[in-house]
């Protein structure tokens, strides 16, 4: 029954407003991760020589289907540098929802495989 309340959450929102088209790599430091319904956030510092702070808000899937993954609230941390695989909103800059993460460890993180939850099983 969770699974299926996480999955109903999951499916309500689309991924309609968002160019799942477009993947963008971005490397930055967690300002923020918040583990809640109905969905989570990253909240990202991006610094690129154009624009030394540049703040990004990353939606992500609900916490039920997260948890199902392994993820929790403490698997981001504030301080830590990551690169994210986002798709972008389509009508707000610095807006996107996660695809995947990296961490400088190595360790990679899939939120949305390929194929499913709205992303193509590749990039045009």
């Amino acid at each position: 029954f969770v699974f299926l309340s996480g999955f109903a959450a999951w499916a309500h929102h689309g991924t309609s407003t968002y160019d799942m088209n477009t993947e963008i790599s971005l490397t930055g430091t967690v300002k923020e991760w918040t583990f809640g319904n109905p969905h989570t956030w990253l909240w990202l510092t991006v610094s690129t020589p154009q624009k030394p702070s540049e703040e990004w808000s990353i939606e992500s899937a609900p916490p039920t289907y997260l948890t199902g993954q392994g993820w929790s609230p403490s698997t981001l941390k504030a301080g830590e540098t990551l690169t994210v695989l986002v798709s972008p909103l389509k009508t707000e800059p610095r807006r996107a929802i996660l695809l995947e993460v990296k961490r400088s460890n190595g360790e990679t993180l899939v939120v949305r495989p390929r194929g499913s939850f709205g992303r193509p099983a590749r990039v045009n």
